[in-house]
């Protein structure tokens, strides 16, 4: 019997790592409690709304701009799919919310997000009225709020939410770092917040708040490599190209201005900036979300590997 236990619980471990998205839906811990966000019926509307003021005009301009497929047409369209990905994902990423209380710590599930707070990192639980005056960093539409917020007699503190103001479950961790989180019984989450926290004690090792940071160090060094690869290849073709290439295209890529060569490396230039961005927001705020880290990283690898085209396209016409 005692085999057999075994047996049954590798196999349900190991589905569970292949189908863990959705297994936990289908799955439920009894020692878990599961507390839904405040709900709100208007974000999907608000998303809708804001992806056609966004799309329709840009795609009337793109269609009475451009004769026929050039390789912008294709890069600009791309990235109009990917806005509106991110525009209807936040309609949905409210209803996906949800904060768990589980055997060891507590759990924010965001969309395909997790956040992971071990109750011995929570130094104080307290219930706030409280007002999100403006975001520092993140993103947010009606009905849906994620990010670094200041609120009101709170100050700055993570937020997953999805209402601006009214009571929110406050959580300050031993790093000083504050999450406000607004359930739909905050009283509920509150007691049971407390509850764990007398249980488990505030750790004075708060290396446990952060996750790994070899993602972060990682991502930071792919998006570094990503541009260092690109320097490199404008320096190994500098020498073969003319001093005077095309510097300018129209919106069907034929060129309409020459200038010297040297103006490529303006476009190295402003290539550099992305790296310097990215490093500050990956090294700040990367280590408090997975998924932040690799959303970034792609966001500015891809921007290198569009400057690459830039180049590559330059001196494939010459």
């Amino acid at each position: 019997m005692k085999y057999y236990l075994k047996y049954c619980l590798t196999k349900i471990h190991l589905a569970k790592c292949l189908f863990g998205f959705f297994f936990d839906n289908l799955l439920v811990n009894p020692l878990e409690q599961v507390f839904k966000p405040n709900q709100t019926k208007n974000t999907f509307v608000w998303s809708i709304i804001l992806l056609i003021v966004i799309n329709v005009p840009l795609y009337v301009l793109l269609f009475f701009s451009f004769q026929g497929i050039s390789f912008l047409l294709i890069i600009i369209v791309i990235i109009l799919f990917f806005v509106s990905f991110l525009v209807l994902s936040l309609g949905v990423l409210g209803k996906r919310m949800s904060f768990k209380i589980q055997e060891n710590m507590f759990l924010i599930n965001f969309g395909f997000s997790k956040r992971e707070i071990p109750y011995s990192t929570i130094r104080d639980v307290k219930l706030s009225e409280t007002t999100l005056l403006f975001r520092l960093f993140g993103a947010s539409c009606p009905g849906l709020y994620w990010g670094l917020f200041s609120a009101k007699d709170v100050g700055k503190t993570w937020v997953y939410s999805t209402k601006r103001t009214g009571e929110f479950v406050v959580i300050e961790l031993a790093d000083g770092n504050k999450i406000a989180v607004s359930p739909e019984n905050p009283k509920k989450l509150y007691e049971e917040l407390n509850n764990q926290n007398k249980k488990f004690g505030t750790s004075t090792n708060v290396k446990d708040i952060v996750q790994s940071k070899r993602l972060v160090y990682f991502q930071v060094a792919s998006v570094t490599t990503a541009f260092l690869i690109f320097l490199g290849y404008l320096f190994w073709i500098y020498p073969t190209l003319p001093e005077i290439i095309p510097v300018h295209f129209d919106l069907n890529m034929i060129p309409n201005r020459w200038g010297n060569k040297s103006e490529l490396f303006l476009i190295a230039g402003i290539a550099a900036i992305f790296p310097i961005i990215n490093s500050i927001l990956v090294l700040k705020f990367g280590k408090y979300a997975k998924t932040l880290t690799i959303f970034l990283g792609i966001i500015f690898i891809s921007l290198m590997v569009l400057f690459f085209g830039i180049v590559n396209f330059t001196q494939s016409i010459i």
